[in-house]
């Protein structure tokens, strides 16, 4: 199985994974997902069954730090570019 983090603002790789054995159960439990509800669980990832990868959201360094310094982004509901 591939995973893969994708920043959920600015839409960038931010790394991969290949874990040739596992599948999406073994990925949920090694990543943490698996503490997560399922709804909350579909927010933070997706999995691409044709590909056989697990896409999950994160924030990149970049956009953590535009955050932290202008924190008003997120009140006006902006996507960072």
């Amino acid at each position: 199985m591939r995973i893969e983090y994708w920043c959920k603002h600015c839409r960038h790789l931010v790394g991969e994974l290949d874990e040739p054995g596992w599948d999406l159960m073994d990925a949920q439990r090694h990543l943490g997902l698996s503490s997560f509800s399922a709804v909350e669980q579909a927010q933070i990832s997706a999995y691409n069954t044709n590909r056989n990868v697990l896409y999950v959201r994160t924030v990149c360094e970049y956009c953590q730090h535009a955050l932290e310094s202008y924190p008003e982004v997120l009140l006006e509901g902006k996507l960072l570019q």
